[in-house]
């Protein structure tokens, strides 16, 4: 995991570069590129829930991320969203010791 982190920490210096360098990209590539940051924010998701198992596990922390979900899909603003994920997770955690 620490490889794949470290070669995503590349790749991300890599395109800032990019960005810098060549500020009027080549249309196909900004197409190619243009779904990259939600892909690898939702591998981040998955990452976390799976807390190095082969699959995710239901607890507290998909709670949240479900919470924070649901209030994205109504609108919420983002700040709603992380603290009632947040708010969620943590009274599960407290008044059900689910970790």
């Amino acid at each position: 995991m620490l490889v794949t982190v470290a070669a995503l920490g590349v790749i991300t210096v890599l395109l800032k570069g990019a960005g810098a360098l060549l500020p009027d990209l080549p249309a196909p590539l900004v197409r190619r590129l243009g779904g990259l940051a939600p892909a690898l924010l939702a591998a981040l998701v998955y990452v976390e829930l799976a807390d190095g198992a082969s699959a995710p596990r239901l607890g507290a922390k998909a709670a949240g991320v479900g919470a924070a979900v649901v209030l994205a899909a109504l609108r919420a603003p983002f700040a709603v969203c992380v603290l009632a994920g947040a708010a969620v997770a943590a009274a599960l955690r407290a008044f059900t010791g689910i970790g």
